[in-house]
């Protein structure tokens, strides 16, 4: 499988109609992109904003607001929303709201202003077009077979069968692979396309044996899949007998990976983000009969498990997902493996298992839509779905039955933060495993202790916000919008000063930036750490009054008192520790030393 490509190589393609011009260092470019950027002018063009002092106000794009509460910084190039949390520069946005991925971004960009794409000298900057271009001749051509030709009416009886209407046929692009070794192959060869970029595309496959190359797809319904900007980047294949495997799917190519798309989303990301609730399915036939009979705000994993990559991509619209997933135990299965995902990601997750042994394709054509939606609307929260499954698997009626669910529920409940909700926990699983409510409570007071130490631990987003409110972040907001007290404030404070205050890891690599050009923007594209790129971000996005160098000489006194604080303390617990004579006067001395410092630092002139 060909290596991931840096980002500008795959930001660069043949066919963009932007001027191309010799090679020049990516971080340049990224660069001369960055700088010519106006995120006003930018957001503008999506949605009204009003100025507001020095910053410009809208309603956020990437939730259901009334009151406006989505900023845009002109001088910072940033936005940032204080209702949903999402922020960031006109990369960002133009991400998230035209579902493009970085590169493709960046390309829009370039072209807005005008800026000359590099040319790469790398061969595989010309396979992206090519591809697609393969791609988007392979679906007309297994339509063409089901539409019209008699290799294709199996096809055609089957999804009328399945009750897909031609609407939905066409609106998806299905189509069908004849049973033949070389059908596409040679159409595709015709058009000028060579063996070995169909081969790169997936669509043909070679006998070891022979060399002989032949058609991946044969006898098969072909489910085309779309990438978020709707561009056709691989196939699904369903056989309509009972041949195995039942379900084919493209290899992994420069354009298809199967573990970080989700089938339909190009169609349903706006749905999804204006209900804020995902529902997610199995396949590509209970995706389209849900879609079919009026259900939106869908998304179908490709016939394999969820992934994290599936769950990052689900989050750019929604934190609330339904899955419903086949009843079978295989589907369970699936269940399970993606909640932990899931809730490892912070989404709110309920669970629909349908009654019997129904899957949803079949249960709405069977049911119809509004038993489904009324199925929807009920569906538990996860903790109520896993209780329900302990429940089913045990004996209840003896002792040991009842111990066993109640073990394989209350991780779960210990995750949860507030102890409200674990209090409601405990009455919903009283009654589920008929077990008194002080034994429950009693077992999960046994299993917060065992997880004592983790409960304790704040969540990035605490540590976040308790961070954003210390003298260390105002410090590097200061370092960051105040040119003048720059080089001061790079040449006095120690990396110690900032330690266990939470933007120790943003000050590593701002002083790096001290004597070049500080923007919030250079910044936080060299920060690795989400968390550091969130803090950041929201210190950017947090209104104040104009620093000044008095206020930085203010900040960094606080911090320096704050380290001798602490390492007096260290050596105070050292000294209860000594053991021997010269172990305690070193230490001693050491204790005066800090305290001269403390009281000259406390005793200099107010600044």
């Amino acid at each position: 499988m060909p290596g991931r490509r840096p980002f500008l190589e795959l930001a660069i393609g043949t066919d963009t109609g932007v001027k191309v011009v010799p090679s020049r260092s990516d971080q340049e470019f990224l660069e001369t992109v960055r700088s010519s950027v106006d995120i006003r002018e930018i957001i503008a063009g999506y949605i009204p904003l009003k100025k507001v002092g020095g910053r410009y106000r809208g309603l956020c794009p990437f939730h259901a607001e009334k009151t406006p509460s989505f900023y845009v910084d002109g001088g910072k190039q940033l936005f940032y929303c204080f209702g949903c949390g999402t922020g960031g520069d006109a990369f960002k946005f133009l991400m998230l709201y035209e579902k493009v991925d970085f590169p493709e971004a960046l390309r829009q960009l370039a072209r807005r202003y005008g800026i000359a794409i590099p040319e790469r000298g790398h061969a595989a900057s010309s396979e992206r077009p090519a591809l697609l271009r393969i791609h988007q001749a392979a679906v007309a051509y297994f339509r063409r077979v089901l539409r019209e030709s008699d290799e294709g009416r199996s096809g055609r009886q089957y999804l009328e069968a399945r009750g897909l209407a031609p609407e939905t046929v066409e609106a998806f692009a299905l189509g069908y692979a004849p049973a033949r070794w070389d059908g596409l192959k040679e159409t595709l060869l015709r058009q000028g396309f060579s063996e070995g970029q169909l081969l790169l595309a997936g669509v043909l496959l070679r006998k070891e044996e022979t060399g002989r190359t032949y058609d991946r797809f044969r006898g098969r319904l072909v489910f085309p899949i779309r990438n978020l900007l709707g561009e056709f980047v691989g196939f699904g294949g369903r056989v309509l007998g009972n041949e195995e495997p039942k379900y084919l799917n493209s290899p992994e190519t420069p354009l298809f990976r199967k573990g970080e798309l989700l089938y339909g989303l190009d169609r349903t990301a706006d749905s999804i983000r204006k209900s804020d609730q995902a529902i997610l399915v199995e396949g590509y036939m209970d995706f389209l009969s849900l879609h079919q009979a009026g259900l939106s705000n869908l998304a179908a994993t490709l016939g394999t498990g969820f992934t994290p990559a599936h769950a990052r991509l689900l989050a750019r619209f929604t934190h609330r997902v339904v899955v419903n997933f086949d009843p079978d135990t295989a589907g369970q299965v699936a269940v399970r493996r993606s909640l932990d995902i899931l809730l490892e990601s912070g989404f709110d997750v309920r669970v629909l298992r349908l009654p019997g042994t129904q899957d949803p394709d079949r249960f709405v054509r069977e049911e119809g839509v509004q038993r489904y939606r009324d199925l929807l609307y009920a569906a538990p929260t996860y903790l109520e779905y896993l209780a329900r499954e302990a429940a089913e698997s045990v004996d209840l009626n003896t002792p040991a039955g009842k111990i066993r669910a109640l073990n394989q529920v209350l991780p779960h409940v210990v995750r949860l933060e507030s102890a409200l909700e674990r209090s409601e926990q405990v009455k919903l699983l009283s009654e589920m495993f008929r077990i008194q409510d002080g034994i429950v409570l009693q077992e999960l007071k046994s299993a917060l202790a065992a997880r004592r130490t983790n409960l304790k631990s704040p969540s990035p987003r605490q540590e976040s916000a308790e961070a954003l409110a210390g003298p260390a972040a105002r410090l590097l907001k200061l370092f960051v919008e105040l040119p003048e007290a720059r080089l001061a404030i790079h040449r006095v404070v120690r990396d110690e000063d900032l330690a266990g205050t939470g933007v120790e890891g943003i000050w590593r690599v701002a002083r790096d930036l001290a004597e070049g050009d500080m923007t919030y923007g250079r910044l936080g594209s060299r920060l690795t750490e989400s968390i550091d790129q969130d803090l950041l971000l929201r210190l950017a996005s947090t209104p104040g009054p104009a620093g000044s160098l008095t206020e930085a000489e203010d900040c960094v006194r606080r911090l320096q008192e704050a380290r001798l604080a602490r390492r007096l303390q260290e050596l105070q617990e050292k000294l209860e520790k000594a053991a021997d004579g010269a172990s305690v006067d070193d230490l001693l001395r050491q204790k005066m030393d800090l305290r001269r410092e403390m009281r000259a630092l406390r005793s200099a002139p107010s600044p």
